[in-house]
């Protein structure tokens, strides 16, 4: 009974959403409806993956997680509360406004196709890319002997794939809406790039983020019903790609990771559980919290010791070398979070602190419903994950989120433009209207 209220507890961290957003168009938590059967249902329920650790780790666990996630859904659904939801949408001046997607067309493709070019560069001067390389999952991290090639093309190769994780989704979307097999093709390059690079998250999350904007836009509901299903399948299927890779390209290092039932292989690509509760078992063992510098610690450039992912695998050994560990960080949940920061006080605020940042996001962009168009929304989901998810994540600030951001605000702003066009093209009607 209480591994479910564990899984549960866990799953309601990144499913709040739904409290206040239960809307077809809500794709972001739609699309971590995967994430939450792969990491946390299959390895919590059909695993023994609790196996090992002591009661008492097992407990604080159980502890934290769900005081955590009652904070986090409590701050998610107060902005319901506090917002007068009679207001008028503030992205009515948008509305009917076609002409931005053919500025937000311009601008993703100038930026997209840019972006694949420098990132085969990078690839070009690195010298190979890490899907073919002898070793793959630390050419992945780019530790040892990878390292220093990386560094000559670290700047060209970070911001290239930056800008093509991030707008992938709308790069995909405008090809469609223009029927451009040119810019499906362009498109296609960039999410092979993400494979060379054995980036399957970001590559999957854009091509179903794509997706799931052409299912919401449909008349009837039985397409997104269709979707998540299709989400919820696709996501074990995608914990076990490394596995599929190793195979075809005879990798022994990725096959080895895979050794047990299907359930286990599938946690195996995700052990988000295994690691926190190995991280929760030394933490709980000492005095290690953070007390926030590990909020701002993703903001210093380098292996800076309150990183956040360099911090949760050096958090008893502050300045411990981690260049040549084959893992970029553990992923910790809100709860957890707070409890690293500042103990049980942490649990409460810092997971509450992010429901409220998020709720208030959430409703801001409910009023987008009816009101923008297919890619104009797009648009606007791409601002919210980005920027917005930094935001609801505050206390894991990251220097990488800012070129996201940014993107995703420039291609934003492509309305503004449009609105001005507009607003010029009637005002100039009206004064010839006036001479007449």
């Amino acid at each position: 009974m209480l591994i479910f209220v564990a899984v549960l507890a866990l799953c309601l961290q990144v499913l709040a959403p739904y409290l206040v957003w239960p809307s077809r168009w809500n794709i972001p938590t739609h699309l971590v409806t995967g994430f939450c059967i792969t990491g946390y249902v299959i390895p919590g329920l059909f695993t023994d993956v609790w196996a090992g650790y002591s009661d008492r780790t097992i407990n604080y666990f159980i502890g934290i997680n769900f005081l955590g996630a009652m904070a986090l859904c409590l701050g998610t659904v107060l902005p319901l509360f506090v917002i007068n939801h009679n207001y008028p949408s503030p992205f009515l001046k948008f509305y009917n406004l076609k002409i931005s997607s053919y500025f937000i067309t311009k601008r993703v493709f100038t930026l997209f196709f840019l972006a694949v070019i420098g990132i085969y560069v990078a690839y070009a001067i690195m010298g190979f890319v890490p899907l073919l390389a002898s070793d793959p999952l630390s050419a992945r991290q780019f530790r040892g002997e990878y390292r220093e090639p990386y560094y000559r093309a670290a700047i060209l190769f970070r911001l290239s794939f930056f800008a093509i994780s991030t707008t992938i989704p709308v790069m995909l979307l405008a090809a469609w809406e223009n029927k451009s097999k040119y810019m499906f093709i362009v498109a296609f390059l960039g999410a092979l790039a993400l494979l060379l690079s054995l980036s399957r998250g970001p590559m999957a999350t854009g091509i179903l983020f794509f997706v799931g904007i052409l299912a919401a836009s449909q008349r009837s509901r039985t397409a997104i019903r269709w979707y998540i299903l299709a989400v919820i399948g696709l996501f074990p299927l995608a914990s076990i790609l490394f596995y599929g890779i190793g195979i075809l390209f005879k990798v022994d290092a990725m096959v080895d990771m895979y050794n047990g039932s299907i359930f286990e292989n599938i946690a195996a690509g995700s052990p988000d559980i295994s690691d926190q509760l190995t991280w929760l078992n030394g933490f709980i063992r000492g005095d290690y919290f953070s007390y926030g510098r590990t909020i701002f610690g993703g903001l210093v450039p380098g292996n800076y010791a309150w990183n956040p992912s360099v911090w949760t695998l050096s958090y008893d050994d502050i300045g411990l070398d981690i260049s040549n560990m084959g893992t970029g960080g553990l992923r910790l949940t809100a709860a957890e979070w707070g409890y690293a920061n500042f103990g049980w006080f942490g649990v409460v605020v810092l997971p509450l602190l992010s429901g409220i940042f998020n709720g208030f996001m959430l409703l801001y962009l409910k009023k987008a419903e009816g009101v923008l168009n297919r890619m104009q929304f797009a648009t606007a989901l791409l601002v919210y994950g980005t920027l917005g998810q930094q935001i609801a994540s505050f206390y894991t600030l990251s220097m990488y989120s800012i070129p996201s951001a940014a993107l995703a605000l420039y291609i934003w702003q492509s309305n503004s433009k449009a609105l001005h066009l507009r607003t010029a093209l009637l005002n100039r009607r009206r004064l010839q209207g006036i001479r007449n």
